[in-house]
């Protein structure tokens, strides 16, 4: 499947850019646990942004750009509980890596459920260098999630950042 290219016109990723890391805590925490009718619309190809959890004067900027090389997540669905995934890159003119499954279930920063993002589920592939990667979402307003990713070593979760997602945004032609 090729990877296209999406738009330049973010304003929700912009607007929640300002907000800040500081913020995300709280948006994530006052959404709405996650149901599965909410999983079933995280579906297809979705823009994404990241947030570095340090480094932000450096890497925020670089991450704000459209041209940023990490554009997006795409979800897969396979039944009512479960969606295959993977990210999203603009390297070597789009590659789609980093698979992961996606379920709903307790959230590691509340308890509450949200979409857990596990890459190193074996039902997504053979693992590979993401593996120690552990993301989860919750929908902060129609169509736009905001999530932790976390490095994990064992039962310990290292806080990574934060993502999010924006079904509204279109994907042009390829890229």
């Amino acid at each position: 499947m090729p990877v296209h290219r999406p738009s330049d016109h973010r304003p929700r990723l912009d607007a929640l850019s300002t907000a800040g890391v500081a913020a995300f805590t709280e948006l994530f925490t006052t959404a709405p646990e996650t149901t599965a009718a909410d999983f079933g619309r995280l579906t297809g190809d979705l823009v994404m942004r990241s947030f570095p959890a340090t480094g932000t004067r450096l890497l925020g900027p670089l991450m704000d750009r459209p041209a940023y090389f990490w554009v997006g997540k795409s979800f897969r669905h396979v039944d009512g509980g479960m969606a295959f995934g993977h990210n999203i890159f603009r390297l070597l003119g789009g590659m789609r890596a980093l698979n992961f499954v996606a379920t709903v279930g307790a959230s590691a920063v509340d308890g509450r459920a949200a979409v857990r993002l596990d890459y190193d589920d074996l039902r997504a592939g053979k693992p590979g260098p993401a593996r120690r990667i552990y993301d989860e979402l919750r929908e902060i307003e129609p169509g736009l999630w905001l999530g932790p990713s976390y490095f994990k070593r064992g039962a310990t979760l290292t806080s990574m950042g934060w993502f999010a997602l924006d079904a509204s945004i279109e994907f042009d032609g390829p890229l």
